[in-house]
């Protein structure tokens, strides 16, 4: 027979099994969470361009441009109060977020240069019209009338001279490239209906004073403005779909196409100087020739 007592005091005791212990996350810290929202922010974002991108879709996307560029202006106008041209930069760049999203290029650029188009004509048609009320909702815009006025006048401007001009185009570069990432188009929208518009009203003096007004128009727009606002409109469509796609960390689109559009905006902003630096006085002399 045997003996269980003796097995059993020869067998070692057993230790109690421990509870598993779970690990102590430990609790954020203000830098980490300060530090997830540029991807909270994206992922926000590209929510928004998913609302937005049906509406843009078809042939939508002009009626929008045409709304948005027209309205806001109008209510500004008939309330005379400013404040239209951020209104505008809202909705435009909310827009913006749903074709960067489906990497809609030819219908981005097409929104975004029909909006400030738009905006134009309502503009020159207004100041043209009732100057003084529209110069209220139109910030420094007569001041920058009297300038150009004196520019054409004299061909005194000190903004014109070329040692001041081209730091000043790299300073813009710069500081658009920066606040159109960080603002995802909003802040550049804002500046640019504000410095479009201070070309709508001096165009629209220039046109009540000038003998041709095609003339007028068409020089009155200068050429080297023109091409700078092309550059700025592919750049800034470029910049927000880069700055959406790092923020969220979606692939949006190539590098090799983010290489052509940069190049294609940079090369339209290198046009601007040359043609700036070659037509300046050309042009000038022409606008006072044509003047009443």
């Amino acid at each position: 027979m045997i003996d269980t007592d003796r097995c059993q005091a020869t067998l070692p005791a057993r230790e109690p099994i421990a509870a598993p212990r779970h690990a102590v996350k430990p609790a954020p810290t203000f830098l980490s969470k300060l530090m997830r929202l540029p991807r909270v922010a994206g992922s926000c974002a590209l929510r928004l361009g998913g609302i937005t991108a049906p509406l843009c879709r078809g042939g939508w996307w002009i009626a929008w441009a045409i709304a948005i560029g027209i309205l806001p202006v109008m209510i500004s106008f008939a309330f005379g109060i400013p404040g239209h041209q951020w209104f505008s930069a809202l909705l435009l760049a909310a827009l913006c977020l749903g074709l960067v999203r489906e990497d809609a290029w030819f219908r981005g650029m097409g929104l975004i240069g029909l909006t400030f188009a738009a905006h134009s004509v309502v503009v020159i048609a207004l100041s043209t019209a009732a100057p003084q009320r529209t110069s209220a909702i139109l910030p420094h815009a007569n001041a920058y009338w009297q300038k150009q006025q004196t520019w054409i006048k004299t061909g005194e401007d000190p903004e014109y001279r070329l040692e001041a001009w081209v730091p000043a185009h790299l300073q813009l570069l710069a500081a658009s490239s920066l606040f159109t990432f960080t603002s995802l188009g909003t802040v550049t929208f804002g500046q640019g209906f504000y410095e479009v518009d201070l070309m709508n009203f001096y165009n629209a003096q220039l046109l009540a004073r000038s003998q041709s007004l095609p003339l007028a128009l068409l020089l009155g727009w200068h050429v080297w403005s023109v091409l700078r606002g092309l550059g700025y409109l592919v750049l800034t469509f470029e910049i927000i779909s880069l700055s959406l796609a790092v923020w969220s960390g979606k692939r949006l689109s190539s590098w090799r196409t983010r290489a052509g559009r940069w190049g294609a905006g940079l090369g339209l902003l290198a046009a601007d100087g040359v043609a700036k630096f070659l037509l300046l006085d050309v042009v000038r002399q022409q606008l006072e020739i044509n003047l009443l």
